[in-house]
């Protein structure tokens, strides 16, 4: 089979490049000050090939289209040229349409060549919830790979209401077995907690114009083990706590005084009951990721 020759791409091949790449069959020509500039790994490189008379690039490589230095061939031509626009900073291809392999392309860009531009940008497209399509399981396992501690968080927050069984066996792998301990463990206290809100209403203030308060009290007993109880530990179809509050709130209130009742579902909604899982939620995970993930220390804040 006949190699198709490469071809220069339209904008990345300058004139006065001083280097020249190919990326699948593209080929770049760019200058070497922008890559030492943006680029930990090429900084090195080139000291070291300026200054010492160890070449770390074998002798006419990166200087002619038939002697390119080769990209990693696991990296798309797409995902080099999103690594060179952030190195310029002048431009940027429509990434819009790019899927999520050419965001894990660039991450791993700004990996191999210690881009920390690069780095930040990538975590600025991943940032951007409603573009791609990753599973929590996959956004965890890409955020533990790269160290990226907020969108770790994020996705193991999502990863812990995930139904166990409905993890395929091959996604298993794409997180050690210290992060699945402390998952499988943080659910047995969430669980825990849940039986205890299913089965301890919270208590009932009574309003001024409540005439029975005991008979209050009892309904209100009643209407949460069997309404708010029931949803919440359904053997068959469990709910959320925001599913549960939404279905509990259209349930006759029977004998309570309407204006408690009222109150109480108030009260309710406001989370009152349930704030003790997210806070657990919350502190569990970013304790989890202050342990396995290090990030670079820089000026990074996080998009969201």
């Amino acid at each position: 089979m006949v190699e198709m020759p490469a071809q220069r791409h339209h904008a990345f091949y300058f004139p006065d490049g001083t280097l020249i790449f190919r990326a699948q069959n593209v080929l770049f020509k760019v200058h070497k000050r922008i890559l030492s500039d943006k680029s930990v790994a090429f900084k090195t490189m080139f000291d070291v090939n300026d200054y010492t008379d160890i070449s770390p690039l074998d002798q006419g490589l990166g200087l002619t289209d038939d002697k390119p230095i080769l990209v990693p061939e696991r990296i798309s031509d797409t995902a080099f040229e999103l690594f060179l626009s952030v190195c310029y900073d002048k431009w940027r291809p429509d990434s819009s349409h790019d899927g999520e392999r050419v965001v894990v392309e660039l991450l791993e860009l700004s990996r191999i060549y210690e881009a920390q531009d690069v780095h930040k940008y990538a975590i600025k497209l991943l940032s951007i919830t409603d573009r791609y399509t990753f599973k929590p399981i996959e956004l965890a396992s890409i955020a533990r790979k790269y160290q990226i501690k907020d969108i770790f968080c994020r996705a193991f927050r999502q990863l812990v209401h995930w139904r166990i069984n409905d993890i395929k066996d091959s996604e298993f792998d794409l997180l050690d077995s210290p992060v699945w301990r402390f998952l499988f463990r943080l659910r047995e206290r969430l669980d825990i907690h849940r039986r205890i809100v299913a089965c301890e209403p919270p208590r009932l203030v009574h309003s001024v114009r409540c005439e029975d308060h005991r008979r209050c009290h009892d309904d209100w007993c009643q209407l949460w083990w069997n309404g708010m109880g029931r949803l919440l530990v359904d053997g068959r179809n469990p709910q959320s706590f925001d599913h549960a509050i939404l279905q509990f709130q259209r349930l006759s209130y029977g004998s309570m005084n309407p204006e408690c009742w009222r109150k109480m579902i108030k009260c309710v909604k406001e989370g009152r009951a349930f704030v003790h899982e997210d806070d657990l939620v919350d502190r569990a995970v970013r304790g989890l990721a202050e342990i396995i993930i290090h990030e670079p220390i820089s000026d990074y804040t996080p998009f969201w």
